[in-house]
């Protein structure tokens, strides 16, 4: 239910991106973005939590997530084309107690990626997009408990995302996306421009 709320969201965002009366777009050529934003949910968190039956008595499971947070940069090469780079990080931590045994779950990933977005709206404040990217994804499992550990090797990692950023002022606003990064399908933050 929540993703359908989402997605009638940047749907309702885009309409109005384009009812907007004409003007200067919120995005121009050679135009600079930074965006720090977070991830709502993670499904990794969700995996660990399945993975363990904490309803068993005399077993406690507890997860934790941290992130993804994301730095975000893009440029304006065109008045509708930018280019950019994506660098993310989240945790999610499993502690485990019960039957006299204590052990911790952790899960690291680290992502950086080069994207391109089109942006699609032509109104002073809003700023629709949709693009993609490709780059680097390295992902970490480890249990305290455990001689293995589990790094896997980098890995080529690629994204997409449908966006809207929102102006509060010329240079700072909100924006929000839609598409996977490290675990979650949502990202909201701020953004700075200039």
């Amino acid at each position: 239910m929540l993703k359908i709320k989402f997605i009638f969201f940047f749907f309702f965002i885009s309409i109005v991106c384009f009812a907007q009366p004409s003007g200067k777009p919120s995005f121009q050529k050679r135009q600079s973005n930074l965006q720090l934003g977070y991830g709502i949910g993670n499904i990794w968190k969700t995996f660990l939590k399945d993975a363990i039956d904490g309803s068993i008595p005399g077993i406690t499971y507890k997860v934790t997530a941290v992130g993804p947070v994301a730095l975000i940069y893009e440029y304006g090469i065109s008045d509708r084309i930018s280019i950019g780079a994506v660098v993310s990080y989240s945790i999610v931590q499993g502690k485990y107690s019960g039957f006299g045994e204590t052990f911790v779950d952790e899960l690291r990933i680290f992502t950086s990626l080069a994207r391109a977005n089109y942006h699609f709206g032509k109104s002073p404040k809003f700023d629709p997009y949709v693009g993609g990217g490709i780059g680097y994804v390295r992902s970490k499992y480890v249990n305290d408990q455990s001689a293995s550990r589990n790094d896997v090797p980098g890995e080529f990692g690629y994204s997409a995302q449908l966006g809207c950023k929102y102006a509060f002022t010329k240079a700072i606003g909100a924006f929000g996306e839609i598409g996977y990064l490290n675990g979650s399908f949502v990202l909201l933050g701020v953004n700075f421009k200039w």
